[in-house]
């Protein structure tokens, strides 16, 4: 009994001490790290639309077409009993492209018999009007649309004892000449507009990580998504297919990264437009070497006052935990121990500043000093700590979108094929808490093709 009396008194005194002379020391055991929490994996993605526009001229699918479209288009019966006639191209076919339709003109020459009679060959052009869809055997389809004449047609002709109106004879065998046509047209537009094969070329070889900058040693790794494509453009004499494939897009700087196996190419979903920009996912990244270089001038061995004691930080560390960094002490002067201290990393993306805020004492080490030194939860330590710790990311940041430009101004996929990237603004999306460093996420964002040559 008399030892636990003295022991108590002890402490009193000691307590009495601490509390009447305050330059005393209170030694204070090291509060309890905090506890591990699991790292965010799942990053916020953007996905982005690589373009591969397909095009042609009305001039160019008129030179192909008319390189097989055959001579006899027609031999055959009429609505008049009897009467037999027979078209034969006698130009070339010529095509324009306005208003989302190729307009086709036919020049031909029509001859009607009627037994052993026949009339003179009339020449004359026929016009026709044709739009295209996808099938979803990603095959086009056209529609061909019979419009009239072009040219004035005499009223009547004979034919040995038959007055005849060539117009309405016309119009009875124009649906052999759509069909024809229809077929022709949409066998040389699938020629010309290869899809299947091109976006298989394109998906397949997407996929494989493309080394951007050997300086920098920095990568494009894209992941896609879905192909998209918008209905067929048909104006000023061109003719246009744009086809999207959604993709998620990052430019990583390091070793190559891992090629995955070979994604299928899904369905082609047709839509009546996409968004066209791309956005290739950046990274400025700050290691916790960098952040204690940064804050070491202004921690280690300087003197921190509050109600009239004095602590000096003898040591520190930072690292990452959660979704916080954790600032580590241990302090020497009135107050001896190990203390944590926890902050929410934080960036504006207009003043381009890397900052902390919420800067705390972790719970357990505030439990501690609430019984040990409650004046030093209300020093300067941790508003100097949020004032001091901002790093200007402006010249970093300017110089990934710079990387990232140039690197994309032609980019070769594979044989022929090629990628041609844009980049406009950068804009910021997420800040990472890693086990080594923090990740500022952000976005370069422009437009890009792919181009055959």
């Amino acid at each position: 009994m008399n030892v636990r009396k003295r022991s108590g008194s002890l402490l009193i005194t000691l307590s009495l001490i601490a509390a009447l002379c305050p330059g005393a020391q209170v030694r204070a055991n090291a509060a309890d790290k905090p506890r591990d929490e699991a790292f965010r994996t799942v990053i916020r993605k953007e996905t982005s639309t690589l373009n591969i526009p397909i095009e042609a001229t009305a001039e160019e699918l008129a030179r192909i077409v008319n390189k097989t479209a055959p001579i006899e288009l027609y031999q055959g019966s009429t609505r008049t009993r009897g009467l037999t006639a027979h078209v034969v191209r006698n130009a070339p076919i010529t095509i324009s492209a306005a208003d989302n339709y190729l307009y086709i003109t036919l020049p031909v020459s029509l001859s009607l018999s009627y037994g052993m009679f026949s009339a003179k060959a009339i020449p004359l052009k026929l016009k026709f009007k044709a739009t295209a869809s996808v099938t979803p055997d990603w095959m086009l389809h056209t529609e061909i649309t019979y419009m009239g004449l072009s040219d004035l047609l005499v009223e009547e002709v004979g034919a040995g004892p038959l007055s005849l109106k060539p117009r309405s004879i016309i119009e009875g065998f124009t649906q052999p000449l759509q069909k024809v046509l229809s077929d022709l047209v949409a066998q040389k537009i699938n020629e010309l507009f290869p899809l299947k094969a091109q976006i298989l070329r394109v998906w397949n070889t997407a996929q494989k990580p493309v080394l951007l900058d050997r300086n920098y040693n920095a990568w494009l790794k894209l992941t896609p998504r879905e192909v998209l494509l918008s209905p067929l453009y048909a104006r000023n004499n061109r003719v246009k297919l744009s086809i999207g494939i959604n993709t998620l897009a990052e430019l990583l700087v390091g070793p190559e990264p891992v090629a995955q196996p070979l994604l299928q190419l899904p369905d082609l979903r047709v839509v009546s437009s996409f968004d066209k920009t791309f956005r290739i996912a950046l990274s400025a990244d700050l290691s916790y070497r960098d952040l204690r270089a940064a804050l070491a001038p202004l921690l280690l061995n300087k003197q921190f006052d509050s109600d009239g004691k004095t602590v000096v930080v003898k040591d520190f560390d930072l690292y990452g935990n959660g979704d916080k960094l954790v600032i580590k002490l241990e302090t020497q002067g009135s107050l001896d121990g190990v203390f944590y201290l926890t902050a929410r990393p934080s960036f504006n993306p207009q003043t381009k500043m890397f900052s902390v805020e919420d800067v705390d004492f972790d719970m357990q080490t505030r439990s501690l000093l609430l019984k040990t030194a409650d004046w030093f939860l209300h020093g300067a330590i941790r508003s100097m700590i949020q004032d001091r710790l901002n790093l200007n990311l402006a010249n970093q940041l300017e110089q990934s979108r710079q990387m990232a430009e140039k690197a994309l101004v032609r980019i070769p996929l594979m044989g022929n094929m090629f990628m041609k990237g844009d980049i406009k603004t950068l804009t910021f999306k997420d800040v990472i808490v890693q086990q080594e460093k923090i990740s500022i996420q952000l976005y370069s964002e422009g437009e890009s093709t792919v181009f055959f040559q």
